[in-house]
């Protein structure tokens, strides 16, 4: 096994077949609630990390900008062109500003949530958490992975095991729940604690 071979089966999330939560239900709350925390976790540290009224307003201004410098383009104000253009420094530079603001608070974020992703969440939920009334791509389980990953593989020592975590139809991978979790609550926690962004269109 070469370098690369060990440090993708380092980073891969080893799903447990033992969770802390067995019945569905509570592994759907708990799972839950602790995307929710993370998703307040991180709207608090973007609200320590950056200044929210100043990217406000700058967003705001230049969002204004590209909206008449495009009106300016349909109407061939070519003066009205050439002043605006003049101010295009400024905003570009002011653009680039919002964007590494915006980068640190999830730069900061990304490094220990990786790594709870990786070596926790998977040792305590395993790989399925919740139901779905709906198939949902790529986020529920369907009957092709259902007849995949009930079948047994042997492992090194001798002893079998099923090959994948879906069981039925309709189960929710956990990092599927918690992405539902997480965009579902995300608009809610924005504005609880003021975290919210102008629209850039």
């Amino acid at each position: 096994m070469n370098f690369q071979d060990l440090l993708m089966q380092f980073f891969s999330p080893q799903y447990t077949t033992n969770p802390w939560f067995p019945d569905m239900l509570s592994a759907t709350i708990v799972a839950l609630i602790i995307a929710v925390a993370m998703n307040f976790a991180f709207a608090m540290l973007r609200k320590k990390t950056t200044d929210i009224e100043k990217m406000n307003r700058v967003m705001k201004e230049t969002n204004e900008w590209r909206k008449q410098y495009t009106e300016a383009i349909k109407k061939q104000d070519k003066p009205r062109i050439e002043e605006l253009k003049k101010k295009q420094a400024y905003v570009n530079k002011m653009a680039l500003e919002m964007q590494q603001q915006q980068m640190r608070p999830m730069l900061i974020y990304m490094v220990p949530s990786f790594l709870i992703w990786i070596f926790v969440f998977p040792a305590i939920f395993g790989g399925t958490v919740a139901m779905s009334p709906i198939e949902l791509p790529f986020v529920t389980c369907s009957q092709d992975n259902v007849n995949t990953d009930t079948q047994t593989r042997t492992n090194e020592d001798g002893t079998t095991a099923l090959t994948g975590p879906c069981r039925i139809p309709g189960q929710v991978y956990l990092w599927g729940w918690f992405l539902i979790g997480s965009f579902g609550f995300s608009g809610i926690i924005s504005k609880i604690t003021k975290t919210s962004m102008p629209s850039m269109t």
